[in-house]
């Protein structure tokens, strides 16, 4: 196991007076079209306590603390205790922020429903002191409304106002299912001007977008969205690869290399929080298999679906124990996203915990908190197959806090990864963030990040990060929920598969539970290629087994095979299982496609592209094109390492330009050559050759990177058949 410590790529600037806002100080590079923000209308947002206030913001476990006061105080403390207890405890020391003249920090670890005193102190004594209680979970239910599906009018708008001390419960009966596939341009369950309501038990099928979200919250206080399943909701649309049209997927699109009169999709939530919303839980859910797929950041800034997503909330907003799944087939865009990254109040805005969640299989971040991040938690949870972890780079006030969380694997669809935790863009935007990142685990791949020399990041060395590896005996804790069981695992790994129905893998898994328990298996619809026994029934107190079966006649059209389980109670708390399979005896075809309208060449010899060697290139590669078009270049073959590599290419004479190249060494697949493309996340480099009929030249040489041995290249207007699977 070895040790490394986080990349944070950022040029930072430290905190300023308030009187030297208006310009940025000395070294500040201010990015192209930024702007210092006007202060009055910073310091509204982040609405800081006034002078000589203690203002306390409590969750279930956590507890937000603000203390306005002019000037750093030295040696201050922050403690508390439950009340009537005789002994205090210290919490995190708070952070002083020079522009709201406030110390900001968090409690964490309370108990549910428990009341605290709480004391700024200097030298045992207190400048400050103040009381809270903790929210409770078992909130008392003034009157219940079963929804009935059969009957039932979409959107069903729920505006009903109880109080705290008689909240209103929606739900159905069990077993049915709120909307259908049918339902594709509205929303299922819409609370609007609502305060202390629950929708409980729902199963929610359909929906569309955006304001259409199956389940869409907006300008309600003291929501509980509590053990529902969210499925088949928003749009499925066509990829569209152009420049314009970024590997995003449009819907209506006249075609590839036309998107309009489309329009792209993304902000497709399971659960959708619009603006000012607040006291908002979500919890005990599982979210999977929307309709539609984002796209790898190898064509353009993903888009697409969501499992939640958080625009502007006033704050207070909790989500726990929540599972939110996608596939290779759907992947999400960010299982969890904000929205106004760079705002002040953007995103989950302030005083808000996200812990105990499994989110998996998304092509940028598993969670965005971008944002405010004003007294944000995130912890204990499990952020895996993404092309980064967490994201916190909007961090425009904090401080925000990272412990305890499983990160791992970083990859996205395409197998590319990068940061367990983003934080770069700092030289863009004017603020002085805070981050205390601790006690993490990070099952990286083999690139060394470095961290930011900053007094402002409060990161420590218990924070773990295990090279080529992903620590199964971790997974297994993780996401961290009170269940009387435990798996022995909570990846498998490294499964083999190949053959036929005949040729089964089987492997097996152990829970150890301290009770009997209820339980049913649940995996998305597209996990069909395993199965796992027995389905469903009662644990017994010691050990369980359960077998997982791998079925190859179903894993047919790719190598790599991507997907988890839960062993899910009746309440909605589950242990995560995920799974990684390779079909060894998968290789890319060498014709994906056959149509008029793709022409192949395969060299007499393979051509070897390597810097190193300055015979190296392909000469005159000729072809055919049968129909005028539109048409994309692609190469088929493998690399010398598992490393990134460029090209140089040149159609018909023009002049070479650099192509980004993604291939293996154990196996050959297909690449799109994008012009000035020269990085994985390069933008452009899609548009697309027109070409007459008759005979076109392309020509190859090396450019970058690790050395490439080609064998097929092939033109043609059908891009999805070339992609790597």
């Amino acid at each position: 196991m070895s040790k490394m410590v986080l990349m944070l790529s950022l040029a930072f600037v430290t905190c300023a007076a308030r009187a030297g806002w208006e310009n940025p100080p000395p070294g500040f590079v201010m990015g192209p079209g930024k702007r210092i923000p006007n202060m009055a209308a910073r310091l509204k947002l982040i609405n800081p306590a006034r002078a000589g206030e203690l203002r306390l913001v409590p969750t279930y476990v956590s507890c937000s603390v603000y203390w306005g006061v002019k000037g750093e105080v030295d040696g201050i403390s922050l403690d508390y205790r439950v009340a009537g207890e005789k002994t205090w405890q210290t919490a995190e020391k708070p952070v002083y922020f020079d522009d709201a003249e406030n110390y900001r920090g968090s409690i964490f670890n309370l108990k549910e429903n428990t009341a605290y005193e709480v004391r700024i102190a200097v030298g045992g004594k207190a400048r400050a002191a103040g009381k809270f209680r903790t929210w409770r979970s078992d909130v008392p239910i003034a009157r219940t409304v079963v929804i009935d599906p059969k009957t039932a009018k979409l959107p069903i708008v729920i505006s009903d106002r109880g109080n705290p001390e008689g909240w209103i419960r929606y739900t159905t009966k069990p077993g049915v299912v709120l909307g259908s596939d049918a339902v594709r341009d509205s929303s299922l369950i819409v609370v609007r001007d609502a305060e202390y309501v629950i929708v409980e038990g729902i199963t929610m099928q359909g929906g569309g977008g955006n304001r259409n979200s199956p389940l869409f919250i907006e300008k309600s206080k003291g929501v509980r969205v509590r053990n529902c399943e969210i499925f088949g909701f928003g749009s499925a649309g066509r990829q569209v690869f152009t420049d314009k049209g970024g590997g995003c997927f449009f819907e209506n699109p006249k075609g590839y290399a036309d998107p309009s009169p489309g329009r792209k999709i993304n902000w497709h939530a399971g659960i959708m929080l619009y603006p000012e919303t607040e006291e908002v839980t979500i919890e005990r859910c599982y979210i999977h298999d929307p309709r539609g797929h984002a796209n790898a950041w190898y064509y353009s800034h993903p888009a697409g679906p969501e499992g939640i997503f958080v625009y502007r909330s006033n704050g207070s907003v909790v989500l726990r124990w929540n599972d939110i799944i996608g596939s290779d087939q759907h992947r999400w865009n960010d299982a969890i996203e904000g929205a106004d990254n760079f705002s002040a109040d953007g995103g989950f805005n302030r005083d808000s915990d996200v812990y105990g969640n499994f989110c998996i299989y998304s092509n940028d971040d598993c969670i965005e908190l971008d944002g405010g991040q004003q007294n944000v938690r995130c912890f204990r949870n499990r952020f895996e197959s993404s092309l980064t972890g967490i994201s916190i780079q909007g961090c425009m006030v904090s401080p925000v806090y990272l412990y305890e969380n499983f990160v791992a694997p970083c990859c996205d669809e395409f197998a590319q990864g990068s940061q367990g935790i983003k934080t770069y863009d700092f030289d863009e935007y004017w603020y002085a963030p805070y981050a205390h990142i601790r006690r993490n685990w990070f099952g990286m791949t083999s690139y060394k990040p470095v961290l930011g020399m900053t007094s402002r990041w409060d990161w420590r060395d218990d924070n773990v990060f295990v090279a080529n590896d992903v620590p199964a005996n971790v997974a297994r804790k993780l996401p961290a929920r009170s269940l009387p069981f435990m798996l022995d695992t909570g990846i498998i790994k490294g499964v083999k598969v190949s053959g036929s129905a005949g040729a089964a893998a089987k492997t097996t898994i152990v829970a150890r539970s301290t009770r009997q328990q209820p339980y049913k298996v649940r995996k998305n619809f597209d996990s069909d290629w395993f199965t796992v026994l027995p389905a469903e029934g009662k644990l017994k107190e010691g050990d369980n087994t359960f077998t997982v079966v791998f079925h190859p006649s179903k894993m047919s059209g790719r190598r790599h095979w991507r997907g988890a389980f839960l062993v899910r109670t009746p309440e909605g708390l589950s242990r995560c299982v995920s799974v990684y399979a390779v079909k060894t005896d998968f290789e890319q075809p060498t014709r994906p496609v056959n149509s008029p309208r793709t022409a192949y060449v395969t060299p007499a010899n393979p051509v070897l592209l390597d810097r190193a060697n300055p015979s190296s290139g392909s000469g005159d590669l000729a072809f055919d094109i049968a129909e005028e078009g539109d048409y994309w270049f692609f190469v088929r073959g493998k690399s010398s390492e598992r490393k990134h590599s460029s090209v140089m290419m040149s159609v018909d004479g023009s002049e070479f330009q650099p192509a980004f190249l993604v291939l293996w060494p154990t196996y050959a697949s297909w690449n799109m050559l994008r012009p000035g493309a020269a990085i994985y996340t390069a933008k452009g480099g899609l548009e697309p050759f027109h070409l007459k009929r008759g005979r076109h030249v392309l020509r190859l040489k090396p450019h970058k990177g690790a050395a490439a041995t080609i064998t097929d290249i092939a033109v043609s207007d059908q891009p999805p058949a070339f992609e790597q699977r």
